[in-house]
């Protein structure tokens, strides 16, 4: 990709960052921010799959705060450095289709915690987060689509 990406007049960078802490997000955005490098395509593609009950350092189950909101928070701080014409890809799951995003009980409170079903949770998440991102920046010709990337054996 470096290769591709320098013969084509740009670059490839990957940064490091932990989802499962706001703190670090917000530090990682911090820092792109400060360096100022516009970007093309941001790919939202780390996360986590079906983990036992537990928190994010922020208090968030695990899943749907690793998945989705770390990657909400890191795009949305980043979005002035997207071009115009730019691309935000989440990747998502057809895991999605077995759960709604409970954004009453997003840490299971009140719902018994099931694994799969808070994958799916923050799956389904993934998926209405870039449509309301595309609708706010499409105006300036960046657009946002999620998909998934099929099964992986």
């Amino acid at each position: 990709m470096r290769k591709d990406a320098a013969a084509g007049g740009g670059s490839f960078e990957l940064v490091e960052l932990d989802l499962a802490s706001l703190k670090n997000v917000r530090a990682c955005a911090a820092g792109l921010l400060a360096k100022g490098e516009f970007v093309d395509v941001i790919i939202a593609n780390a996360g986590v799959m079906a983990t036992p009950f537990g928190h994010t350092a922020d208090g968030f189950e695990t899943q749907f705060g690793t998945n989705h909101l770390g990657h909400f928070v890191l795009v949305n701080h980043i979005a002035p450095l997207v071009r115009d014409g730019g691309r935000l890809i989440n990747l998502s799951s057809a895991g999605h289709r077995f759960s709604n995003a409970d954004l009453e009980d997003p840490n299971f409170e009140r719902t018994p915690y099931e694994p799969f079903v808070a994958y799916s949770c923050s799956k389904t998440a993934n998926i209405l987060f870039p449509v309301a991102f595309d609708r706010r920046h499409r105006g300036n010709g960046i657009r946002a689509a999620a998909v998934h990337p099929g099964g992986v054996r």
